[in-house]
């Protein structure tokens, strides 16, 4: 007597593959490309993060760096005739102890530019952040000029770095010391 095996074999079945076994591949492959899908978002959030704080910093810095140039150019441009003016301007754009300290001194800084007929014309070489963030900033100047006065009537070369301490006020950025250094 013969055995016969009564199972059909037709060229579509899966040869080797149980149902399960194909099921469980589709559902990893499914979680690796959500896995992927998430990765790839997350790295996009942090290099636009990345790029949106260098784009600000950037700004902050222009702003600080134009800032500075404009004061220091301020303060070492006097002329005798306009001296209210001119120290009006610098006291517009400092703050704290240096706001305090010029002021007291604005008075006798204008007698002694009225009484010397100083002329001074100076402007910014270079200028370079040494530390900044949103609230303050610390820049270094190299700084020239040219005096004109009683003593000098041809004018003197003169030139200075500064230290300019800086702190945010509201949208803007005001001196708050300013230091001759060697």
């Amino acid at each position: 007597m013969a055995v016969v095996d009564d199972d059909v074999v037709t060229g579509t079945e899966d040869r080797g593959r149980s149902p399960v076994r194909s099921g469980s591949r589709t559902v990893a492959l499914v979680w690796v490309l959500i896995l992927a899908v998430i990765a790839v978002i997350a790295t996009l959030g942090v290099v636009g993060t990345r790029l949106y704080d260098a784009r600000h910093d950037q700004q902050r810095d222009d702003q600080v760096l134009e800032v500075t140039r404009d004061v220091v150019a301020g303060l070492v441009s006097l002329d005798y005739e306009r001296s209210k003016a001119d120290l009006d301007r610098i006291k517009s754009v400092s703050t704290g102890a240096f706001q305090q300290q010029f002021d007291q001194l604005a008075a006798s800084f204008s007698q002694v530019l009225s009484s010397g007929e100083v002329r001074s014309t100076g402007s910014v070489k270079e200028a370079g952040i040494v530390d900044a963030d949103d609230d303050s900033a610390s820049v270094l100047a190299a700084v020239s000029s040219v005096v004109k006065n009683t003593e000098a009537p041809d004018g003197q070369q003169r030139v200075y770095r500064m230290r300019v301490e800086l702190e945010r006020s509201d949208d803007d950025w005001k001196v708050s010391n300013v230091e001759f250094v060697s």
